[in-house]
């Protein structure tokens, strides 16, 4: 066969490969909100009462220590994976302070929730807390608070008690007492193992691009090798690391912080 057309059969199974996971997608993010709103209830799943709460929650952890906790209803997203749109999301928002990257967002999907599937709810972690939550924790926190209460149709309250415990976890982060804000502790779980492409899609991966790219001399394997192929692999596992994205301060919006992927779904 022609070697330029083996090429090409083989760049096609590649992309084939790697947009396999689900439909294409183009729903947008909501723009950047301008002030400092902690709910953005987009799908109307969340009681007056219980949204109520979560702002004076946030706003409180906020101005002690700059660290945003933000929750974020849809009504769908169209395909997209819930990991890459509440990403995006973080990133072009900006929750968080700049410096400190300390930001969390928690995200919810009425279309998958409505519908039983998975991806339906994400945490998504800034930089500075991943050490504070990290991706087990936050799964945890899903499997804990959240999900059970959804099981009983109880979806204001599910989210309400999923983001009582990420503020839980961010106060006990930077020692600051929000205990009059009725703040829900996080027991002790097994661990979760974290969410990313499964090995054997990466296997494969690999070995379609050694056939495609593995002849020739050494010299020409090597600068195929370290060519954009390999570099844009640390995106899958949610490593790579960005800049942040907007600016302002308290009550101009969020405040710049960013993301690079830690966090859990279900």
């Amino acid at each position: 066969m022609n070697k330029g057309l083996l090429r090409l059969i083989t760049l096609v199974l590649v992309t084939g490969v790697l947009l396999a996971g689900g439909p294409a997608w183009s729903q947008p993010v909501p723009p950047k909100p301008g002030t400092n709103t902690y709910v953005f209830d987009y799908a109307n799943l969340i009681d007056p009462a219980a949204r109520e709460e979560i702002s004076g929650v946030a706003a409180a952890l906020d101005r002690a220590t700059k660290a945003q906790v933000v929750v974020v209803t849809v009504n769908g997203l169209v395909g997209k994976p819930i990991e890459e749109y509440a990403l995006e999301l973080f990133r072009t928002w900006g929750i968080g302070d700049q410096e400190k990257n300390n930001g969390v967002l928690l995200l919810v999907d009425r279309e998958r929730l409505e519908a039983g599937q998975s991806g339906k709810v994400r945490i998504e972690v800034g930089y500075g807390l991943e050490g504070a939550i990290p991706d087990g924790k936050a799964g945890r926190i899903l499997d804990q608070y959240v999900l059970p209460l959804w099981q009983q149709g109880r979806v204001s309250e599910g989210i309400r008690q999923g983001f009582l415990a990420l503020a839980a976890e961010v106060a006990r982060e930077y020692q600051v007492d929000l205990s009059s804000q009725d703040l829900a502790p996080l027991r002790t779980a097994p661990q979760v193992q974290d969410e990313g492409i499964p090995i054997g899609t990466i296997i494969l991966i690999l070995i379609i691009l050694f056939i495609l790219f593995g002849g020739g001399r050494g010299s020409r394997r090597r600068r195929y090798f370290g060519g954009p192929f390999f570099g844009g692999f640390g995106g899958f596992g949610g490593s790579g690391r960005g800049g942040g994205f907007g600016g302002g301060g308290f009550g101009g919006g969020f405040g710049g912080g960013s993301s690079g992927g830690g966090g859990a779904s279900r």
